[in-house]
């Protein structure tokens, strides 16, 4: 039987607070759903209400029962539960981290802010009295052989909404958990800041991350469109549509995570409208390069770059469905990664001249300069380098594949 949750206080007018198109408390069951909770425990006398907060969704993988006495419910729980003070803004790391940590420990374990707490399943058993509401439990928990372990989760999202200040405080905080730590330094202090804008806005409409993405798909096919006329003002413009289509992908993947609507289908998506623009940009400049006429060693380039970009889709693709590592490339396991040698290292710092953020402001800055032709060699080198370490990364997962089998 795997975790419950308890919310407190769900009758407090924050509960159907809107941060950024959803309400608080749909929130917290998409956090505690995302974390593995199965089911969440709710006050009965609050019913009517809270069930109109949950048909404001479809698909709810989390059960939620509505109960009388939370001191009976508890009593059922076989694996501890989880206790959270009042609907939250959270993080769903938080919880499962709880559960984690919690698992066949008999510490109260609480978050750094005392508002999520784990009650371990032995806890339980040995408590006499559980407080009505479970209020004060941080006070009235205090048994022999049982102590309260306060966790620092370094600066995780849990936070109540409980005023206007609150709410701008977890808004920003949000916001500031949408910068991934494979961002490299364009994306984190160039086109984050941009792109955050617009999902701030977006986050209170209808639009869907996957509509979006289909939007930004078209933009990428217009940067193609610029490069295949040719010409200086051509490639500038397109350079800077293809800078600004690398900003605005980073929209959709900002707006699935502020609207709890990642999925599967829209990670593939996303991935495939992106190597889409990436082939589109690389056939208008090629096209753009050859009606303007182009030297032997651009003709070369050209045709090199193509190759060894489609070898290297190819296997980053195959590379996903044959692992089932999901539908981004970010997930494709090389070598280097977890290195700490010289070659290692290196690899590290060269791997960002293959992220888009870097290579689309650099197509931008050849495009300044009259210099656009010379992004063929560029992706020639890249494209070469990322299927070289592709399949360097089928082996290891393969070896690494047969020895769990």
């Amino acid at each position: 039987m795997k975790t419950s949750a308890i919310i407190l206080n769900t009758a407090h007018p924050s509960a159907t607070t809107k941060v950024y198109g959803l309400l608080v408390l749909e929130r917290t069951f998409h956090a505690l759903e995302r974390a593995g909770v199965e089911a969440v425990l709710l006050p009965g006398a609050e019913e009517e209400r809270l069930q109109e907060v949950i048909g404001r969704n479809d698909g709810w993988k989390i059960k939620f029962r509505f109960v009388d006495h939370f001191r009976s419910a508890i009593a059922e729980q076989k694996n501890g539960i989880l206790v959270l003070a009042a609907p939250l803004v959270l993080d769903q790391k938080i919880p499962e981290k709880l559960m984690e940590e919690g698992a066949g420990k008999t510490d109260v374990l609480v978050d750094d802010k005392g508002l999520i707490a784990y009650f371990p399943q032995a806890f339980l058993q040995k408590i006499k009295s559980i407080p009505k509401e479970l209020n004060g439990w941080l006070e009235k928990a205090e048994i022999e052989d049982f102590k309260i372990k306060s966790l620092d989760f370094q600066g995780l999202v849990c936070n109540t909404v409980f005023s206007e200040a609150e709410k701008k405080s977890v808004m920003k905080a949000l916001i500031r958990s949408l910068t991934k730590p494979t961002d490299g330094w364009v994306s984190r202090n160039l086109n984050r800041p941009v792109s955050t804008l617009f999902s701030r806005v977006l986050a209170h409409t209808p639009v869907t991350p996957n509509q979006f993405t289909v939007v930004a798909g078209l933009l990428g096919l217009a940067t193609g469109v610029f490069f295949a006329l040719g010409g200086y003002w051509n490639y500038l413009i397109g350079g800077a549509l293809f800078h600004f289509t690398s900003i605005m992908d980073g929209v959709d993947g900002e707006l699935a995570r502020l609207k709890y609507k990642s999925s599967p289908f829209g990670q593939w998506l996303d991935t495939l409208v992106d190597n889409l623009s990436y082939l589109a940009a690389l056939a208008g400049i090629i096209t753009g390069i050859f009606r303007n006429g182009a030297s032997e060693p651009v003709k070369i380039a050209g045709i090199l770059a193509v190759v060894f970009a489609v070898l290297a889709l190819g296997s980053l693709y195959l590379y996903l469905l044959r692992f089932k590592s999901g539908g981004t490339l970010l997930n494709v396991e090389y070598s280097f990664q977890g290195g700490d040698g010289f070659f290692d290292k290196f690899m590290q710092v060269a791997a960002a001249f293959g992220k888009r953020d870097l290579f689309a402001l650099i197509f931008f800055g050849l495009g300044i300069i009259g210099q656009m032709p010379m992004a063929l060699g560029y992706v020639a080198i890249m494209a070469f380098f990322v299927f070289a370490f592709s399949i360097q990364a089928h082996f290891a997962a393969a070896k690494k594949r047969r020895g769990v089998e």
